[in-house]
C-alpha cells in the first residue's frame, strides 16, 4: 500500500513578492548601496578625463568644433549679392486746374467813419437831448458807480466796441456825441431804455 504523505500545513494562497526569494534578499542591499554611489561617482568624474578616457567622445568633440569654426567663417564672408528690387508706388494724377489764390487776410473790423457835424446834428435833435436828460441829467461826466457813465449812461463792453477808450464820462461831450451817433446807426434806439419816454 502506497501511502503518500500529505503536507497539511498552511500556505498563503497569494503570490509571494520577488524580494521574499532569498536570492534576491542577499543582492538588494548591495544594489541599494552600490547603484547610487556608482552613479555619484560617473557625474563628479570631471568632463576633460572623461573625454581622456572616451577617444570616440574627444573625436566627436573636435569634429563638432570644427564644423563650428567652418559656420561661423562662412557667415563672415560676404552673401553674394542679391539684386535688390524696389516697388516705386505710382505718381498721383494731378489734373491742371486754375491756381488757387491765398486766402486774403482778415481785416480788422473798425469804427464806421462818422462825419462829425451829422453827430452834432444827431446830438441836438430833441429826441436825443430827452434821453440825455433821462439817462444823466444831460451831464457828460456822470460816474455814479453802477457800471454806465457818461451823458448817455453808456457800458465799458459798449463803448469800446464802438471805439472808444478809457471812461466815457472821462471823454468830451463831442467825443461822446459821436460814438453814441454811431451805436445808434448800428443798432438803432434799442441801446436806451428811456427812448420810448422821448417818442423815438
Amino acid at each position: 500500500m502506497d501511502i503518500r504523505r500529505i503536507d497539511l500545513t498552511p500556505r498563503s494562497l497569494t503570490k509571494q513578492r520577488p524580494w521574499h526569494n532569498k536570492h534576491v534578499k542577499h543582492v538588494l542591499p548591495f544594489a541599494v548601496i552600490l547603484l547610487p554611489g556608482l552613479v555619484l561617482s560617473l557625474a563628479l568624474v570631471p568632463t576633460s578625463q572623461a573625454a581622456n578616457a572616451n577617444p570616440h567622445k574627444q573625436q566627436l568633440t573636435s569634429f563638432v568644433e570644427r564644423e563650428m569654426r567652418q559656420a561661423l567663417l562662412a557667415a563672415e564672408d560676404p552673401a553674394p549679392a542679391v539684386p535688390v528690387v524696389a516697388v516705386v508706388a505710382p505718381a498721383p494724377v494731378v489734373t491742371a486746374t486754375e491756381p488757387v489764390a491765398p486766402a486774403p487776410a482778415p481785416v480788422p473790423v473798425t469804427a464806421p467813419a462818422v462825419d462829425s457835424s451829422s453827430a452834432a446834428a444827431w446830438a441836438a435833435s430833441p429826441g436825443v437831448v430827452c434821453i440825455r436828460d433821462h439817462e444823466s441829467g444831460d451831464n457828460y461826466s456822470t460816474d455814479t458807480g453802477n457800471g454806465y457813465y457818461g451823458a448817455y449812461q453808456d457800458s465799458l463792453s459798449t463803448w469800446d466796441a464802438s471805439g472808444g477808450t478809457g471812461l466815457p464820462s472821462d471823454a468830451p461831450p463831442a467825443v461822446q456825441d459821436q460814438i453814441n451817433y454811431q451805436i445808434w446807426l448800428s443798432g438803432g434806439w434799442g441801446q436806451w431804455g428811456t427812448a420810448p419816454g422821448c417818442g423815438l
